[in-house]
């Protein structure tokens, strides 16, 4: 939203007109550099023959019992857990839609305290009123369209 409004709030490239044309170009710059992306990270796998490791465990457990403790316990692998230090934190950063946020709060335990997540879809929903002010009614999808909320972020 805000590259496509003549800001830069990073690196990237943006755009000065700040209407739903400009976003969709921002969108579609965007996946021309995932793209480059993917093509690079395709470009430095290196060739040869491979090996699932991956492949070892499903063999292994194939046979294995919904209750069976070897399905239950040993296919799994367990996730790292770390301590939370008893501090505040919130780090944020550049997401599709926006930036995204994530705030913790730690009381020397392994789980946090207090977290909170700021999905950008929420935020992008909140300018919504200033953008559909003196337009015709059917450049409100495109509008809707182009500041790419989801429904399921809103919600909070």
């Amino acid at each position: 939203m805000l590259r496509a409004s003549g800001i830069q709030w990073d690196l990237l490239k943006w755009q000065k007109e700040g209407d739903s044309l400009a976003r969709y170009l921002v969108r579609i710059g965007e996946m021309t550099e995932s793209i480059k992306i993917i093509q690079q990270a395709l470009e430095g796998i290196p060739g040869g023959p491979y090996e699932n490791l991956e492949i070892r465990r499903f063999d292994r457990v194939r046979n294995a019992e919904w209750n069976d403790f070897e399905y239950r316990f040993i296919s799994k692998k367990p996730s790292p857990t770390f301590e939370f230090s008893k501090q505040e934190l919130y780090v944020r950063v550049e997401a599709p839609k926006g930036e995204l946020g994530i705030f913790l709060i730690g009381d020397q335990n392994v789980f946090p305290w207090r977290w909170k997540i700021r999905p950008p879809g929420f935020v992008n929903l909140q300018v919504l009123p200033q953008l559909v002010k003196r337009m015709k009614l059917a450049d409100i999808l495109t509008i809707l369209g182009s500041i790419d909320i989801i429904m399921g972020e809103v919600d909070r």
